[in-house]
């Protein structure tokens, strides 16, 4: 049977590119910036015997150079991966209601995260909201992850506390990739296999929302491999939109080279807001890409009557969220 436009369209996913600035609005200081990571997790001990070129506070600086000097640093290196992965495996959501549980909440199965964090506060968060919904989206890590881990023998991945499912051995860690300004997207199985299932994602994009993640110039290798796939069927993009979720006052000149790239090629179709509960995620939950749809296609100037507030708690968004899951078990995916 010959499918509709807009059934067509409205089963192409809504990806979701997550950085550190979306842990930090969930989390506050906990989960420090690059300029505040070596003092806040004690890596300053770390190198405090070592003359560096580098006069910069920030991890990505020192740590480059830690790298470049490989031999002679070797054990101060190790040492502070084996902090950095300690530190950040310790994060944890509070028992309440959270930014990340409503980003998972707010997306289903056809749709992805695709996170650069180190920290396992979006596994957390997927975890728990199984409670509410089983349709949840697909969570992709591109730098690695301490809540994830692998089974090399069996090419399985799931959180680091659980056994492989085949082979019933424990999982072992997977890499994470340190700041240096050539990272090796291709050498690890788990992290190459990671992109190409992101790089399948976002060209097939309908929606991108780039929630804390500015893209630096730093790691170019990322933002071109981001750019190459977003063009692979650019005529596709043209009516899509790429939305940017960014902190109160973000000045949008600081908006990255690569992002402006897809905004060149959705003509220009893009938003900037200054809060996730601003964002179509929140306006218009597990129906963002029919909402887009109804409005670019069809000239929609309604909006759902089910939306995200910050007053939300696990008990009310599940009452919240129940016709839409309702209808869902049905395959009606129609806006309310």
């Amino acid at each position: 049977m010959e499918k509709s436009i807009e059934e067509l369209y409205c089963r192409r996913p809504h990806v979701v590119i997550v950085g550190a600035g979306a842990s930090r609005a969930v989390m506050g200081k906990s989960c420090p910036t690059m300029n505040e990571a070596v003092e806040q997790v004690g890596l300053d001990e770390i190198i405090k015997g070592i003359t560096l070129q580098t006069k910069s506070k920030n991890l990505e600086d020192i740590y480059s150079e830690l790298f470049r000097r490989y031999d002679e640093c070797k054990d101060a290196r190790i040492v502070m991966e084996e902090v950095l992965y300690n530190y950040f495996s310790n994060i944890h959501l509070p028992t309440t209601l959270t930014i990340y549980d409503l980003l998972i909440l707010s997306l289903t199965e056809k749709d992805c995260i695709v996170s650069f964090n180190w920290d396992s506060l979006l596994i957390q968060a997927y975890n728990r909201v199984e409670k509410i919904t089983r349709n949840r989206p697909q969570i992709l890590f591109l730098h690695g992850n301490v809540g994830a881990g692998l089974c090399k023998d069996c090419m399985t991945f799931g959180p680091i506390q659980n056994l492989c499912p085949k082979c019933g051995t424990s999982y072992e860690r997977v890499p994470l990739l340190y700041p240096v300004e050539q990272k090796d997207y291709n050498s690890d199985i788990f992290i190459r296999d990671q992109w190409n299932v992101a790089k399948d994602y976002i060209s097939r994009a309908g929606k991108v929302t780039i929630f804390g993640y500015s893209a630096p110039s730093s790691d170019k290798e990322a933002s071109e491999i981001l750019k190459t796939a977003f063009s692979k069927y650019a005529e596709v993009h043209r009516l899509d939109v790429v939305e940017i979720i960014e902190r109160p006052g973000f000045d949008a000149n600081g908006i990255s080279e690569t992002w402006r790239y897809f905004f060149s090629l959705t003509n220009g179709h893009y938003s900037k807001v200054d809060s996730f509960y601003n964002s179509s995620l929140a306006k218009a939950p597990r129906r963002t890409i029919q909402c887009q749809y109804r409005r670019f296609i069809e000239g929609w100037w309604g909006r759902p009557k089910i939306q995200f507030s910050e007053q939300e708690t696990f008990e009310s968004v599940a009452t919240l969220l129940n016709p839409l899951l309702v209808n869902e078990e049905q395959g009606n995916y129609a806006i309310i």
